[in-house]
């Protein structure tokens, strides 16, 4: 809709430039009635005109009812919202390629592969022999890379991305912490990947965390966007991790007193360690005693005596590695040193060497790193203590005579930690509730005073996060979880401040709370959900380009109102150059 339309009669409908040079309704009528052609649909010959005076508010309110009659005539039957965009391309932005997320562009040599940094921080992993042509034929040579990245719902509001996604009859929303697009040519013409070839992804992006959960971030999936059968295809689990410590919402009305929160979590959790470790000191854990092990006839031994004062120990652990090999050589005796089948290479020459010192340090609960150490060489081995004969036998019988008395030890140490534990895990939760506590008598407080905030944004922060996977082929991938659709539902119909109603065009929908965008069928009566409890943004895109927008504080008024309700929206009657402007009108 907007200011550009297009019927089907010739006469010349007034303009709002005319309204207000003349403000006379009788010259307008007038006008508009010589105009005419005598091709009137039937629809104008039952309009009625009712003369009113000529005062400029009344002239302008029976325009408006002229109009607004006539703009909202259906021209097109009425279709379900399945129909309309099944009727549409699958992947159709709304405005001009320019104001699209815009592709980077790299180049590669395909018999090499390499490494793509984006300046978000993402990174691209292209291996060698990585391409085919479409025959299957290895590409050589240099090949193009297009690359863009898109991060939150104005960016796959403006790529025209669907985030619908079916299964077992239920239709999903996709909440994503991150979307690419990628493919690759050479010479102009596409190429694929080579069967067995993928490219190693990490897409930095940010996520909306619920519940100020700062320990670990929720779980996402992969998936690829199958523009053929129209759907999101599953593909692997996200390994997503937090990048930073700091929350990033900075036009958060919220940021200081969620900071002040989490600073409160963060001292309780602090205190809450040092009375763990204190309370572990206290009860000192019983020592495991160490498994025998039989040597490998097959594998070559070193003779060491690190208790006759005969090598010279560079202990790294302040001696914590010294007293475990003593005490290893004093529970076994006999015991020699087993060079690992995960040993380095070495030569054997180095067996005759005088070696004048030794570094030792563990690898495992059974191998040890040995360095022999000589001015002139050092040669580095993993080895395993390990007996042969009786000494093993001999080892072994008391191994399983102490590792019984181990159990019980253990078990009855564990019983003793896990009731501290639980009664520190109560404390724990009692200060962190009562500071959760003072967090929302502060928000009521700012309520009160006026201040406005959705009732989700109370508990929601956002972070930088790391995806990590593989792009098994070209075209978009996206990192996702999947939503239930908002219970809240009313019948809506959408008018802007001119009387013009919206009909067979797509409304679009965001939410504060939730990193994705809903797309409906703007008709007289749409089927619109939305979460009650979160600040929300609707819009719809003009025929010329244009945007018809709908504050957060519209939703307030229509409630859970019964039967239709209108929606009012403001048409913005400015032109649309670039990504920018659209961020300036479709922020929260």
């Amino acid at each position: 809709m907007g200011n550009n339309y297009n019927f089907r009669f010739n006469p010349k409908l007034p303009s709002r430039e005319d309204i207000q040079r003349h403000k006379d309704f009788g010259a307008l009528l007038r006008r508009y009635k010589s105009q005419k052609d005598g091709q009137r649909t039937r629809r104008l010959r039952r309009l009625r005109v009712i003369s009113i005076s000529s005062a400029a508010a009344a002239a302008i309110a029976a325009i408006a009812i002229v109009l607004g009659g006539v703009f909202s005539a259906p021209n097109k039957p009425a279709l379900t919202a399945g129909e309309y965009f099944a009727g549409q391309k699958f992947i159709q932005p709304p405005l001009a390629d320019e104001v699209q997320p815009q592709f980077a562009s790299f180049r590669v040599n395909a018999n090499q592969g390499g490494v793509y940094e984006y300046p978000s921080g993402s990174r691209l992993v292209v291996p060698a022999a990585a391409f085919a042509d479409d025959r299957g034929r290895l590409i050589e040579g240099e090949v193009d890379i297009r690359y863009r990245e898109m991060h939150d719902y104005l960016d796959f509001f403006l790529a025209g991305i669907p985030l619908t996604y079916d299964s077992a009859g239920i239709q999903y929303h996709l909440e994503s912490a991150g979307m690419i697009e990628i493919y690759a040519e050479k010479d102009g013409q596409p190429v694929q990947l080579a069967p067995g070839k993928n490219i190693d992804v990490e897409l930095v992006s940010e996520i909306i965390v619920p519940s100020l959960n700062l320990k670990a971030p929720p779980r996402y999936n992969i998936y690829q966007l199958d523009t053929f059968s129209r759907e999101w295809l599953y593909q692997d689990v996200d390994n997503i991790q937090f990048v930073e410590d700091e929350i990033l919402e900075e036009n958060d009305p919220l940021l200081q007193y969620k900071r002040e929160l989490l600073g409160k979590y963060d001292a309780i959790d602090s205190r809450a360690a040092e009375e763990l470790h204190a309370i572990e000191s206290a009860i000192p854990k019983p020592v495991e005693p160490l498994r025998p092990y039989r040597a490998d006839p097959g594998r070559p031994t070193l003779e060491l005596n690190f208790l006759d004062g005969s090598l010279n120990i560079e202990d790294t652990r302040n001696g914590e590695v010294q007293n475990e090999l003593a005490k290893l050589q004093q529970m076994y005796k006999g015991v020699i040193w087993q060079i690992s089948p995960s040993s380095p290479a070495f030569d054997e020459r180095a067996f005759s060497v005088s070696w004048e010192s030794v570094r030792i340090r563990p690898v495992n609960n059974r191998d040890y790193e040995l360095t022999l150490i000589h001015p002139q060489n050092q040669v580095t081995l993993i080895v395993s203590p390990v007996l042969t004969g009786n000494d093993y036998e001999t080892a072994l019988q008391r191994y399983e005579e102490e590792l019984g008395g181990f159990k019980a030890a253990m078990a009855e140490w564990e019983a003793r930690l896990k009731e501290q534990k639980e009664a520190l895990k109560v404390q724990v939760e009692q200060q962190k509730a009562e500071a959760l506590a003072a967090y929302d008598r502060q928000l009521d407080n700012l309520k009160a005073s006026g201040q406005q905030f959705g009732e989700a944004n109370k508990y929601l922060v956002k972070r930088k996060v790391v995806n990590r996977f593989k792009a098994t082929g070209f075209g978009f991938w996206n990192c996702d979880r999947l939503l239930l659709p908002p219970e809240q539902s009313i019948q809506a119909a959408f008018r802007d401040q001119y009387g013009n109603f919206y009909r067979h065009h797509t409304a679009y929908l965001a939410e504060r709370s939730k990193n994705t965008i809903y797309r409906f069928y703007a008709t007289d009566n749409t089927a619109l959900k939305f979460d009650q409890d979160t600040d929300k943004l609707l819009w719809i895109v003009t025929d010329d380009g244009k945007i018809a927008l709908l504050p957060p504080e519209a939703f307030e008024k229509a409630g859970a109102k019964k039967g239709t309700y209108t929606f009012q929206l403001k048409l913005i009657d400015k032109e649309i150059r670039k990504e920018e402007d659209v961020r300036a009108l479709l922020q929260f």
